[in-house]
C-alpha cells in the first residue's frame, strides 16, 4: 500500500518513469502502512527526492524520465463560447516544481486516489489568438502572452483498472485522469492586442487584469482537459506491465 500511495503522490507531481524499478532505489526512507503519521511520512520522502522529481533525473544508470520543469502543452487550447474565442498554443508552464502536496486519499475498494495540491508560483507562456468582449470593450489580438499564477490548487482523481495482458497477467492501468484546477491569482500580459496599439493593448492588459479571473475561467476547461490527458499518459507509462499485486502487495 504504502508503495502505491508513494507513487500516486509523485504522478501528481507527475514525471516519473517506473516507481518498481527506480523509486527504490532513491528513496530515503520507506514508510509503515499502520504508522499514525503516514500521510506526512510520504511527504517527507517526497520532499526529499524532490530535484529528482524536477529534473526527471534520479542518478547514473538509471533511465532519464520526463521533467517537471517545464510542461510542456502538447495541443492548442481552444475556447469558445459566446463571449469568448481564443486559442493558446506552444504553451509551456514553469514553476510546478514548486508545488506543496495537501491531503492524499486512497480507496482501495473503489481503486481510487484523490491528492490536493498547491502551486505558489507558476507562469505559462505561449501564443494566442482572442476575440472577447469584457465589459463595454471588445478586445482582440495575436502574439505572445504570458500568465503569471499564484497559489493554484489542483486536484488529482486517479482511478485505475485492471487489464489482461498479452501473456494473461492483469495488469493496472488508469482511467482518464480528473484534473480540477482552483486559480485564486493571475496576471496576464498579452503582447499585440489591437493590432499592436501600445495605448489600446495597455488598456486592453489592465482590464483583464482587473479581474484576471473572468478570463482564467474560460481558460481553465481547456488547461484541465489538457493536463489531464497528459497526467493519464504518464501514469500509465509509468505502471506500464505492473500487476495489481506488484503496487498492492499484501
Amino acid at each position: 500500500m504504502n508503495r502505491l500511495l508513494l507513487f500516486s503522490t509523485l504522478c501528481v507531481i507527475l514525471r516519473i518513469e517506473s516507481v518498481y524499478s527506480v523509486l527504490p532505489k532513491i528513496l530515503p526512507t520507506t514508510c509503515s502502512r499502520n504508522d499514525p503519521d503516514f500521510e506526512r511520512c510520504v511527504k517527507a520522502v517526497v520532499e526529499k527526492i524532490r530535484p529528482n522529481i524536477a529534473v526527471g533525473d534520479y542518478g547514473p544508470g538509471q533511465p532519464k524520465a520526463p521533467s517537471l520543469e517545464p510542461i510542456y502543452v502538447d495541443r492548442p487550447l481552444i475556447i469558445d463560447n459566446a463571449g469568448f474565442r481564443g486559442k493558446l498554443t506552444n504553451v509551456t508552464i514553469k514553476g510546478a516544481g514548486g508545488f506543496v502536496i495537501g491531503r492524499i486519499k486512497l480507496n482501495l475498494e473503489e481503486k481510487s486516489i484523490n491528492i490536493n495540491v498547491k502551486l505558489p508560483n507558476m507562469v505559462a507562456s505561449g501564443q494566442y489568438t482572442m476575440d472577447m468582449r469584457l465589459l463595454v470593450l471588445r478586445i482582440n489580438g495575436q502574439g505572445d502572452f504570458e500568465l503569471k499564477l499564484d497559489d493554484t490548487l489542483c486536484n488529482v482523481r486517479m482511478k485505475y483498472f485492471l487489464r489482461r495482458s498479452p501473456t494473461g497477467e492483469e495488469t493496472v492501468q488508469f482511467e482518464p485522469i480528473q484534473v480540477k484546477l482552483k486559480f485564486v491569482k493571475g496576471r496576464f500580459n498579452l503582447q499585440n492586442l489591437f493590432n499592436g496599439d501600445k495605448t489600446l493593448g495597455q488598456v486592453g492588459n489592465n482590464v483583464i487584469n482587473d479581474d484576471p479571473l473572468v478570463l482564467l475561467e474560460e481558460v481553465r476547461p481547456a488547461f484541465e482537459e489538457s493536463l489531464g490527458r497528459i497526467f493519464t499518459a504518464i501514469a500509465n507509462s509509468a505502471v506500464s506491465g505492473a500487476t495489481e499485486l506488484e503496487l498492492l502487495p499484501h
